[in-house]
């Protein structure tokens, strides 16, 4: 495992229980109070803020895990909810951190989010899901979809192939052409994620690049977890949950957000005016604070 060190971003390797290699990156000060952030889809823990000042003045800092097939973490195609929350906490112990710790979710790494919850309720003090997604494989969660996920779900689950080879192809384009291919995705979004997208490119496009590593493989193991029955229950979670969704998003309309807040004991939901699904960019300072202060 390499030094810890505090200030800029400090790239990690931990060695799981079954042998495999789980990457991470550590924004703050080893010494400060620990969170733990779930990344988006296609991403990877590269996809945070560098604001090494903010950090340090909440006294916190970020591990960012990258899920299987991501970044440096190694593939591991029977990924399941459950097994990257026992992962998470393989994580935790090998750090040495074992008081409960924060926990931060952006899209459907809000899910992930809710898994370690709810597997793991002694190890979580609070959550925060960030534009967070339903789990697509939930029997209950699934009469909530709207038609365009519920399509997406059964192309992912009916058409295995045509994906795995979508993003073997995505895989190609982002590490040969990494600039043409984020400009790419901006044409084809809604404005308020362009305009978002665009502000922070360079930092969305490494993290697209270093999630789209082990030729997309762990992408595809993601989405393959993301559509099948989910392995936990959000009732269990315990922990206080605070939800953050833009009246805007594009990817995850916010209709069934209120749905998902009432399962979870009626948690709190700030619901941003004109925000889009990466507003977790523009409000960093706001979503840390109040982490710190449920902390």
């Amino acid at each position: 495992m390499s030094s810890p060190t505090a200030g800029h971003p400090t790239p990690l390797t931990i060695g799981l229980p079954d042998g495999r290699r789980l990457g991470l990156t550590r924004y703050g000060d080893p010494a400060h109070r620990a969170v733990v952030f779930h990344h988006g889809f296609g991403s990877s823990g590269l996809e945070l803020p560098d604001d090494a000042a903010l950090l340090a003045r909440l006294q916190l800092q970020i591990l960012a895990p990258d899920r299987p097939g991501v970044g440096q973490s190694g593939v591991y195609r029977r990924l399941t909810f459950p097994s990257f929350a026992d992962d998470v906490v393989a994580m935790l112990d090998a750090l040495g951190i074992d008081y409960p710790v924060g926990v931060m979710g952006w899209s459907v790494g809000g899910v992930h989010a809710l898994a370690l919850a709810a597997r793991h309720p002694t190890r979580v003090a609070a959550a925060q899901l960030l534009s967070t997604c339903l789990p697509l494989g939930e029997r209950a969660a699934y009469r909530h979809l709207s038609p365009l996920w519920k399509f997406l779900r059964w192309g992912q689950i009916g058409f295995p192939w045509l994906n795995r080879t979508t993003f073997l192809w995505l895989s190609r384009q982002w590490r040969r052409h990494p600039d043409r291919t984020i400009d790419w995705f901006i044409r084809g979004m809604f404005s308020e994620e362009a305009r978002v997208t665009t502000r922070f490119r360079a930092l969305l496009r490494d993290a697209a690049t270093h999630g789209f590593a082990n030729h997309g493989r762990g992408v595809y193991d993601d989405a393959q977890a993301w559509c099948r029955p989910p392995g936990f229950r959000i009732e269990d979670v315990r922990a206080p949950v605070r939800l953050w969704h833009g009246a805007a998003d594009g990817v995850w309309a916010p209709g069934n957000i209120p749905y998902l807040a009432k399962r979870l004991g009626s948690a709190p939901v700030h619901l941003l005016p004109g925000q889009g699904h990466m507003l977790y960019l523009e409000n960093w300072t706001a979503i840390l604070e109040e982490l710190a202060g449920l902390l």
